[in-house]
Order: C-alpha cells, then structure tokens, then sequence
C-alpha cells in the first residue's frame, strides 16, 4: 500500500480528498500547511507520493515545500493541485505534476496510479 502525503489548508478540500484516497486503499497522512507537511516528511519514510495545494496559505507554496522536501532526502514524486486552472509557467520540476482541481475521485486516482 503507498502512503500519501496530502498537503491543503482548505479543510474540506482535505477531508474530501482524503476520504477518496483511503476509499482506493491508500495510507493517507494530512497536514493543513507546509510546516506540518515538513515535519511529517522528516520522519515518515514511507511516503511514496507528495499531493498538495499549489497555493498554501501559510508557510511556503507547495512547490517550495516539495523542493525543501527533495532538498532534505524526500525523493518521491509530487502532485500540485490548484484552482488557477493552469499550471504555473515555471516551478514545476520534472518530479511534479499538476492536477487542476475541482476534481473527481477517477481523476485523482488516475494521476496518483499514472505518476506515483
């Protein structure tokens, strides 16, 4: 089973976005900024991808915080989300991926299955 990472300060994002994740069978750990997401990838190394909010309220974006994360040993893959409707112009390294929210649960396991 992989265990998620899943970053959003919208807390109803999360709870959603969660419950899916678990529904499919996945370990989910959330976190509502990039402090707490920091944290929990400095001791979980079990986490095979990173989903996140592009635009976290607090803290850093969640770009920033997946490069700290890279930076501190965390290799695994990331999937951004956001609401802008596009990803942003740059940012996005080659371990990223971007997901436009809203989206369904076919389209969230899809790019979890396809890129994690």
């Amino acid at each position: 089973m992989k265990t998620v990472l899943l970053v959003d300060d919208n807390r109803d994002v999360l709870e959603v976005t969660a419950f899916m994740l678990e529904d499919a069978g996945y370990d989910v750990v959330a976190a509502s900024n990039s402090a707490q997401a920091l944290e929990v990838a400095s001791v979980r190394s079990d986490i095979g991808v990173v989903l996140t909010d592009l635009n976290l309220e607090r803290g850093m974006s969640g770009i920033k915080m997946g490069e700290t994360m890279h930076q501190k040993g965390l290799k695994c893959p990331m999937i951004v989300m956001s609401g802008d409707g596009e990803p942003p112009e740059n940012g996005l390294h080659s371990w990223m991926k971007y997901l436009a929210k809203p989206f369904d649960r076919k389209t969230l396991l899809a790019a979890i299955t396809e890129y994690a």
